[in-house]
């Protein structure tokens, strides 16, 4: 069964477009402390730098859910 919600095909509650990987996640951390480097006040500094530890987490969430990689499994005889 194919849905629709807000401008992303869904398939079951399920998009359709790629989801973030743990190394995505990891890139944007680091953009996030390039940014806290960067900061001149240091409650921005940390805010960011708690950020990027968000991102990390995440990205470890990811690769503990997903071992083999983050794809969204076709039903079983679904064609597309």
């Amino acid at each position: 069964m194919l849905l629709r919600r807000g401008t992303a095909p869904t398939r079951d509650g399920m998009t359709d477009e790629s989801l973030p990987t743990a190394g995505y996640y990891r890139k944007v951390a680091g953009e996030i402390r390039a940014q806290a480097e960067e900061a001149q006040l240091p409650e921005v500094r940390r805010e960011l730098l708690d950020l990027a530890e968000r991102f990390e987490r995440m990205a470890q969430f990811v690769e503990k859910r997903y071992p083999n990689g983050r794809k969204i499994p076709s039903p079983e005889g679904h064609t597309e």
